[in-house]
């Protein structure tokens, strides 16, 4: 994010999107849905602090912050292969 923190928002998200859209398809199986939510927290806060590194006042209002995540939505995770159907992909 670093890297693209002079980027639009909208191609902020876009690539943010990309990437967690590949990590909750490969991460994203019955029993790992808390760290993939703990991920997610981990992302929008990181984000807001590289928005906030943009900003001249040194940091933005969470208010605001929610308002330009209602436009630019970030991915949530998701279960792709869910807890029951596992044995199905199990290989002894």
């Amino acid at each position: 994010m670093r890297k693209i923190r002079h980027w639009s928002k909208k191609d902020q998200v876009s690539k943010i999107n990309e990437m967690l859209r590949g990590h909750y398809n490969y991460y994203g199986i019955g029993g790992n849905k808390r760290a993939l939510i703990r991920l997610y927290d981990k992302v929008e806060k990181f984000w807001w602090k590289m928005l906030c590194s943009r900003c001249r006042k040194g940091y933005i209002k969470w208010d605001i912050y929610s308002e330009i995540k209602k436009k630019y939505p970030i991915l949530r995770p998701r279960i792709k292969i869910p807890m029951a159907s596992m044995k199905s992909y199990a290989m002894l």
